[in-house]
């Protein structure tokens, strides 16, 4: 009879057939970006792809990306560490600097939305495909655990993906480990014979994410373990994702939306809607209408509902965009607001507008031009009295105050509003003008149906 040990078993290191499993998704990728912050996670993460690319010939460009926030005395050493870390394996490193005043308050999430806002810079410049980052298990259910204080709804409490293709600063995010225990990560470090940094703020009470690690304990000690809460916060992931399919379903179906920007949606079909799916409705109406990701708190959008489902023609204000409700419509549309959109001179090449429309003015010959006399910007802020239009049928003309709009030396040359209308013909010198509503994101952003929550990400 085999005799049982006197104490818990200590974890192994992983062993390179279950790295190799973990780290099979990067085979289909040419160029990654790794977090790499020092610590036991990242630098694990490091270690185990480094020895990974090798045993299988990995063909592909990595850089590692480290992001001194400045914040403690030993951050630059620790910057520069993870830095000969990466130069002792033979990948670069790029240590990014978080510069400037930092806020009073917050800091913890505003130093994680810095970080991701100066990875996406470097990345956009190496050309990275990914951010490969070093979540783990203890990690996935911290978050569930901090989302379940602030009240959160079946978006916040899903589980982090191993792949997100639209996270912050509209990275795509792979987390490979996020199967593996943190002390499993530690002991594949320990068994290498290599030390990592230890940040003392992970101890610190006073942070939310230190005083959640100690309840995990206590958790772990009734059952609730790491791994139960990671699994429920899967199940609770493949709910989310079917509502949001519904979601995108119902928007296809019924979501009439005009090149210009603003939408509508018959107020019967609303009605028909359950209330949770109605709610993500309204979400999905205003970030369409405003290009960003809303982050309304659950009784904005209760409100907004009891408006609609009362029957009452009102107009109402949610996440910068405007609802009027009509007799038998509801209309959407962006609101100028305190930050109305910006107005482009001298508008040339390709970009974004307003995080709405896409443009490009391109020159004879097909070359995109670099600068150019013409100047886009919202309609409201165009050199056109409203006569001039045959204004669209069945919308508000204040729909289209934020419309696009280009005009020339004073004079109109094109709206989405009125596309068909080219008051000044073929603009002179350039070829073509072309100025493109954005597709709807693969991800239904703001669906964060809870009170309290403020949009964080781990």
């Amino acid at each position: 009879m085999r005799s049982a040990p006197d104490g818990p078993v200590e974890p192994q290191g992983l062993p390179d057939d279950r790295v190799d499993t973990l780290f099979s998704r990067l085979k289909s990728f040419s160029n990654l970006a790794l977090a790499v912050s020092g610590g036991a996670d990242s630098l694990c993460l490091l270690v185990l792809f480094d020895e990974w690319r090798r045993r299988n010939c990995w063909p592909g460009t990595a850089e590692i990306l480290c992001v001194d926030h400045g914040l403690r005395p030993e951050s630059a050493a620790e910057a520069a560490f993870v830095a000969n870390a990466a130069k002792a394996r033979g990948l670069s490193c790029s240590v990014l600097h978080w510069d400037g005043g930092k806020p009073a308050g917050n800091l913890q999430e505003e130093a994680r939305l810095a970080r991701y806002r100066l990875m996406a810079g470097r990345m956009h410049e190496s050309g990275a495909e990914a951010l490969v980052l070093a979540h783990h298990l203890d990690d996935q259910a911290e978050t569930f655990l901090d989302r379940l204080t602030r009240g959160s709804g079946v978006s916040g409490l899903s589980a982090m993906a191993t792949d997100e293709a639209e996270g912050p600063s509209g990275l795509r995010l792979l987390r490979p480990l996020l199967e593996i225990s943190k002390r499993h990560l530690e002991v594949s470090l320990a068994e290498r014979g290599i030390d990592w940094c230890s940040d003392p703020s992970n101890l610190d009470p006073k942070y939310k994410r230190s005083r959640l690690r100690a309840v995990m304990a206590l958790l772990a000690g009734e059952g609730l373990t790491a791994e139960r809460i990671a699994r429920t916060a899967g199940n609770i992931r493949r709910a989310r994702e079917a509502l949001e399919a519904t979601v995108r379903d119902l928007a296809a179906r019924h979501v009439e939306e005009h090149a210009a920007g603003p939408l509508r949606l018959e107020r019967d079909v609303y009605r028909t809607v359950a209330e949770e799916l109605r709610l993500r409705l309204l979400t999905y109406l205003a970030a369409r209408a405003t290009g960003n990701p809303p982050r309304p708190r659950l009784e904005q959008l209760e409100a907004l509902d009891l408006k609609i489902m009362s029957g009452d023609k009102a107009r109402h204000t949610l996440a910068g965009a405007l609802f009027e409700l009509g007799d038998d419509t509801i209309w959407c549309w962006r609101e100028p607001g305190r930050i109305p959109p910006a107005t482009v001179p001298s508008l040339g090449g390709a970009g974004l507008w307003d995080n709405r429309f896409r443009y490009r003015v391109t020159q004879e010959g097909g070359a995109a031009a670099s600068e150019s006399r013409l100047t886009l910007g919202p309609l409201f802020a165009a050199p056109v009295s409203a006569r001039q239009f045959a204004w669209p049928a069945g919308w508000p003309k204040a729909a289209f105050e934020c419309a696009p709009a280009v005009w020339l030396e004073g004079e109109l040359v094109w709206t989405a509003v009125d596309p068909a209308r080219n008051i000044k013909g073929n603009i002179h010198e350039y070829e073509s003008l072309e100025v493109v509503r954005l597709p709807v994101a693969g991800k239904l952003l703001a669906n964060l149906l809870e009170n309290g929550y403020d949009g964080s990400e781990f």
